[in-house]
């Protein structure tokens, strides 16, 4: 799935515009959404266009305490935590005089249980003793691979991870997928590069500290923790970079069950899947390969006593946020403090509110969207659809480098793409799994464990597409997403509100903002990886070669533009890693901004809003769209592991490509966004 989000001439203006614009720096404070105030008059767009549409928000705007960031994502998300958290505490009013199972009682009792922090504190490590009874009663390593099953259905994925999802190849037929388990620090870079020694320093300080909350004596700790960093270390090595695992082929890897125990004979894949309670296992699909050779080769060198420890402290840091204070504050000590540079721990309600809406988000957000996502809101947005959708389609049938055969393909793809707006037609329904008013553990975990179960309960069923049930796509999530394998599009019902969407504000801010985010999923259906599958979502070649040399062409001179972006002294973005991402950025303000001129009349097109014509505003709604602060660290983690370029150069790096944007203000050759026209991308 790939998503929007982040969790983005030297004078002045011609006389006109300057002359009739209201100057920023009136303003006391920074402004949230679009506003002309946040602009910073006194830079020259021909120089530094995102200081101009932004700079006055970025002189003003604070990173919060309890953050690692601020931008229009999060401007949103606060809104919505605040709308969200009526909802939570009217539930928790209410719930113990509903029925068991609704809404309102999973709600409230849910928080409840994450409030009671005096139940927590007396709790201490209780909750986790049944399981890691288990781990120390291991006595052998054929013995670990059930354990591993099981930890694995209540969300603790320590070495191997498994997903059911629509095969690549065969999109109407669910498949089972092997992927790398999530390493604590997802960050392969932490593990390897010497630039993070101090840190990884901290780190085995971090684990010793948490083994000893659960009962280890320091030297014990201090020696596990070198153990734990140890195999970490290992697994880092051997998987694929972030770059190689966005390659679409490299991690397609079809065996049937007898070659996969062949090629990995020192794991018991039967003993592993039957554990899980599958039983229908004919082939899987490995994204890694030499992840899970390493696998293979770890368990036979490191001793039975080494996997408990590894294991103990997986089950550890994948539960630590359900558990007592001492716990969670241990945590945001080095994840929160040393790898982000966050000052401040949020506080319970906060925690709990975020885990809540993680975890329970189809019941929020059923009363989410009934409070706070009007119809008229759904309607306009389709017609918004619908624009981009035909700017689109306008701009295939005249793309000068593609040829007829693959042309009328991509139409085809195009025309079949599905849009989903807002939220599902049909909730999931989650009355069955029991919330209890005093086990914020156990809550978690039964979820967690319903959640795998009914993924896995359909491999080898036919594909049933289901829009909003993705974390990256809830109706409450500030985001927008496009799925290749289904080729779809979800728009959740959060982002369509300021400064994403303001029904209040002109066509212009509307067109290149939400405008822009639509354009900008419809284009991940044709970017680096969109482009290798169907309008059915299976991997095909549907090109000609020529075409598929034209377009890599193009890609190609849109990653060495953005290889030359510094985020950080020394740091450069990774031009092949966010390819995607600046493909889809090119492509969404390019559509938008095309889109706008053509529905605008020549005198419409000349009429001005606070000083400035309708494409002006378009393009200053782009840069403010994509307005960021970040602290270093998560910066650092950003460039290094992120998909997303930094804002900056999401604003500025498709804009140069861009001749209406040249023209519009008036950039001229010698100035220091002036990009030749010989040199600038032309992709969709």
């Amino acid at each position: 799935m790939t998503a929007i989000a982040l969790l983005g001439s030297q004078t002045t203006l011609v006389s006109s515009q300057t002359n009739n614009a209201t100057s920023p720096q009136a303003e006391t404070s920074p402004k949230q959404g679009f506003s002309v105030k946040n602009m910073d008059l006194s830079v020259e767009p021909q120089k530094n266009f995102y200081q101009f549409a932004a700079g006055n928000w970025l002189k003003k705007s604070v990173i919060p305490d309890d953050k690692v960031a601020l931008d229009s994502f999060n401007e949103l998300i606060e809104q919505n935590n605040q709308k969200i958290q009526k909802i939570i505490l009217k539930a928790q009013s209410q719930s113990s005089q509903s029925p068991k199972g609704s809404i309102i009682q999973q709600i409230g009792d849910f928080y409840t249980a994450g409030i009671n922090t005096e139940l927590l504190e007396k709790l201490g490590t209780t909750p986790l003793k049944s399981e890691l009874d288990k781990i120390k009663a291991l006595t052998s390593k054929k013995d670990l691979i059930p354990l591993l099953a099981h930890q694995n259905l209540i969300g603790v994925s320590s070495i191997v991870d498994q997903g059911v999802v629509a095969d690549k190849k065969q999109a109407t037929i669910n498949a089972l997928y092997l992927t790398p388990a999530k390493l604590p620090v997802d960050n392969q870079e932490f593990y390897l590069s010497p630039n993070f020694e101090s840190q990884r320093k901290a780190y085995l300080t971090h684990i010793a500290k948490m083994l000893s909350l659960i009962g280890e004596n320091p030297s014990q700790a201090e020696a596990q923790a070198k153990t734990i960093l140890e195999i970490e270390t290992a697994l880092a090595k051997a998987t694929l970079s972030p770059t190689e695992a966005r390659d679409v082929d490299k991690t397609y890897n079809k065996f049937t069950l007898a070659q996969l125990q062949k090629n990995y004979p020192n794991f018991d894949w039967q003993n592993y899947f039957s554990s899980l309670g599958l039983t229908n296992v004919k082939d899987v699909i490995v994204t890694d390969i030499r992840y899970y050779e390493k696998i293979n080769s770890l368990l036979q060198e490191r001793s039975l006593e080494d996997w408990k420890t590894y294991q103990r402290w997986q089950y550890l840091n994948a539960k630590a946020s359900y558990l007592s204070d001492a716990f969670i504050q241990e945590k945001f000590n080095f994840f929160g403090k040393t790898m982000s540079g966050v000052i401040a721990l949020p506080t319970r309600d906060r925690l709990v509110t975020e885990i809540l809406v993680s975890s329970l988000n189809p019941p929020i957000s059923q009363l989410f969207v009934k409070q706070y996502f009007p119809p008229a809101t759904k309607a306009k947005t389709e017609t918004m659809v619908a624009n981009m959708k035909a700017e689109f389609k306008r701009r295939l049938e005249q793309n000068p480098w593609m040829s007829e055969i693959t042309r009328q393909k991509a139409l085809v793809k195009l025309d079949k793409m599905k849009i989903a707006v807002g939220y599902p037609e049909k909730w999931l329904d989650y009355s069955s799994i029991e919330i209890k008013p005093d086990d914020y553990f156990g809550n978690n975990q039964r979820l967690v464990e319903w959640k795998n179960r009914r993924n896995l309960a359909k491999l080898k069923q036919p594909v049933i597409t289901e829009y909003f049930v993705s974390r990256d796509t809830f109706p409450t999530q500030v985001n927008a997403a496009y799925e290749p394998s289904s080729n779809s599009i979800e728009i959740p019902a959060a982002i369509l509100q300021p400064p994403f969407f303001d029904a209040q504000l002109d066509n212009a801010v509307n067109y290149c903002s939400i405008g822009a985010v639509i354009a900008h999923e419809f284009t991940h259906g044709f970017d680096n990886q969109g482009r290798l599958f169907d309008g059915d979502g299976n991997r095909k070649d549907w090109w000609t070669k020529e075409d598929e040399e034209k377009f890599s062409q193009r890609a190609n001179q849109l990653v060495k533009q953005y290889n030359q972006y510094e985020a950080l002294p020394g740091l450069f973005v990774n031009g092949e890693l966010s390819l995607g991402e600046n493909i889809a950025d090119l492509g969404g303000i390019t559509i938008a901004s095309s889109a706008l001129k053509r529905s605008l009349t020549k005198e419409q097109l000349a009429t001005k809003i606070d000083g400035f014509t309708p494409e002006q505003r378009c393009f200053i709604a782009w840069g403010q769209l994509w307005k960021a602060k970040f602290r270093p660290e998560f910066l650092r983690q950003i460039v290094q592991t992120n998909e997303h370029p930094p804002s900056e150069f999401r604003v500025t790096g498709p804009l140069v490509n861009l001749p209406e944007f040249s023209s519009t203000f008036d950039i001229k050759k010698g100035d220091p966004l002036w990009r030749d026209p010989a040199d600038q991308v032309k992709i969709w």
